[in-house]
């Protein structure tokens, strides 16, 4: 891709819960984009506890400038509360597989789950949520379901437990109204973690959204379909230059 003028924002890259900066790896990415880490994915646990409020402000303070905020899933969350906390330092938002807000109580059933059983009892049930079953059964094995098994099965769990304590605190859904910046909203048509439905809300509710459906892509789709999210990147970074100009 093309290099960023000195003037542009900088694209700042946010994962999804418990994957690292190695997430971003498969895509093909806009020079001198930021790969963001959260606190206990690639680097230290946080002493307090993790809130969306919280990990949005981080982003800002940690990456100066005005910012393309592109997410995945928790990522995406983390870019919605950034956007409308920050306006003035959010010049556009791409977040894919991930919705205005999440049901507190799955989160923490999920934390629980962690916690108590460890990462090798949530293993097959959060693969099984983030990709396709070609992909978890194909041979040789996909290089992205072996990065995401990897990692898990060598992550904390009290970290994995705090990612989805602070997915928990999401809800921005009577708020999207008020974002000014474009927004692009990237569904997967075989995610089964996050329904089509909850793209559509937000590319609705947003003054300046718009709505991408990628049909073969999962949950994990910087993963399973790097390619495409690629081309949207890409396409998402035109669009808001043209809103812009």
């Amino acid at each position: 891709m093309s290099d960023q003028s000195d003037n542009s924002p900088s694209v700042v890259l946010l994962p999804p819960v418990g994957n690292d900066a190695r997430t971003w790896d498969f895509v093909d990415l806009p020079d001198g984009a930021r790969r963001h880490r959260f606190p206990g994915f690639g680097r230290p646990r946080a002493e307090a506890a993790l809130t969306m409020a919280g990990l949005a402000d981080e982003v800002v303070a940690m990456h100066p400038g005005r910012l393309h905020l592109v997410g995945v899933s928790m990522g995406g969350m983390v870019a919605l509360n950034a956007a409308l906390r920050h306006p003035d330092r959010v010049a556009s938002v791409l977040v894919a597989c991930t919705g205005a807000s999440a049901s507190p109580a799955v989160m923490e059933q999920r934390a629980v789950a962690a916690e108590t059983g460890g990462m090798s009892q949530v293993l097959h049930d959060t693969l099984t949520r983030w990709f396709t079953p070609a992909a978890l059964s194909a041979a040789p094995a996909h290089p992205g379901v072996v990065y995401a098994r990897t990692l898990l099965l060598n992550l904390d769990q009290h970290a994995f437990a705090a990612g989805w304590r602070a997915i928990a605190t999401h809800d921005t859904a009577s708020r999207l109204g008020r974002l000014s910046m474009p927004v692009t909203a990237v569904a997967g048509g075989q995610d089964r973690a996050s329904a089509l439905s909850r793209s559509e809300e937000i590319a609705e509710r947003a003054p300046h959204g718009r709505l991408v459906v990628v049909d073969d892509a999962p949950h994990m789709i910087q993963l399973e379909q790097p390619a495409a999210l690629g081309r949207i990147i890409t396409e998402h970074l035109e669009w808001a230059a043209e809103s812009r100009s």
